[in-house]
């Protein structure tokens, strides 16, 4: 009885200090009947390799003593879904923060280590992060607080016609708009974190009528957060989210005309060149800026109409006999 008594006690030292003493009397008297009843079919005592084989198939006792254990998983069959749903997000906002810093650091021609000088190793934020999502899961469910994802209604699923952004397209547009507010409100300069082959050579920096505009962009960068979050969270709500981003892209239109009335946006400094090849560099770095200001307005008017399209579409196919909306599908 060596080998059960040692079996026994294998399990006993993964159970609860309260519950060890009961379970292992109970699993005793299981092995000790199973014994019994083998030895009598047998006609003789089990000899020590009949009791290993049978205490084999039994199991691990890490597989037993699991058995006895409230919580089998680390996340649940309810839980998981959202788990990895947030997953994804987070991993798309990370992904979009670094690729903002690679197209930074190719636009600088830096090497590898001046790009990661100041930056983490993308490895290690994602196994950081993955790790934090994954610790508030298991605390939220252990905890007992499931019976809130049961509190979810049809009405907010989002409809099941009409083209909408992914999860993943909303989370790479938060992580794209954090970067820039960021480097907005001076938190990092772009020129501290990636340093360019030759600093003496040229310095751009903003006109200052950027600065007469500063939290009106703020505002505006923010809205944007906010109403990705939004539609995060409600995808159902066509309309809000539609009326949303027609009131940021006007007030956005407003402000960039203003800029754009300035007539000159970014400051050059080329101490090595001579000053009529200055004047000239000047004159294309404004110039790229007011095509570039241009084209922003009237993407940002592109997208309304085209936002505004996308609702009337989606309610009229909505509202349309069954018949129809399967023809037109």
């Amino acid at each position: 009885m060596d080998l059960i008594d040692r079996y026994l006690a294998a399990v006993a030292r993964q159970l609860p200090a309260k519950q060890a003493a009961d379970i292992r009397a109970e699993l005793g008297d299981v092995l000790l009947s199973r014994v019994e009843e083998q030895e009598a079919r047998l006609g003789r005592p089990l000899e020590r390799r009949e009791v290993e084989a049978l205490l084999i198939d039994f199991g691990n006792p890490l597989t037993v003593a699991g058995r006895y254990r409230k919580t089998q998983h680390l996340i649940g069959p309810e839980v998981f879904p959202y788990w990895w749903a947030t997953v994804k997000i987070a991993m798309a906002v990370v992904a979009g923060i670094y690729l903002v810093l690679i197209i930074v650091g190719a636009l600088a021609h830096a090497t590898p280590d001046q790009f990661t000088h100041g930056t983490p190793p993308v490895a290690v934020v994602v196994i950081y992060l993955f790790g934090l999502i994954t610790v508030l899961f298991a605390a939220f469910e252990r905890f007992g607080k499931v019976q809130v994802l049961q509190k979810w209604k049809p009405s907010r699923l989002p409809p099941a016609v009409g083209k909408r952004r992914s999860p993943f397209e909303l989370g790479f547009e938060i992580a794209w708009n954090i970067v820039f507010l960021g480097w907005w409100l001076g938190a990092y300069k772009f020129r501290d974190l990636i340093h360019p082959p030759y600093p003496d050579f040229m310095d751009v920096s903003l006109a200052p009528v950027w600065a007469t505009w500063r939290w009106a962009v703020v505002a505006f960068i923010a809205s944007e957060i906010a109403a990705d979050v939004l539609a995060l969270a409600r995808p159902d709500w066509l309309a809000t989210n539609t009326a949303i981003l027609t009131v940021r892209y006007l007030f956005a239109i407003a402000v960039l005309g203003a800029i754009l009335r300035a007539g000159h946006w970014i400051v050059v400094k080329a101490p090595i060149m001579p000053a009529h090849e200055q004047v000239l560099l000047q004159a294309n770095f404004d110039r790229g800026m007011q095509i570039g200001i241009t084209v922003t307005i009237i993407g940002m008017a592109a997208r309304i109409a085209l936002e505004v399209w996308r609702l009337w579409r989606a309610r009229q196919l909505l509202t349309a006999p069954a018949s129809a909306q399967a023809v037109r599908g």
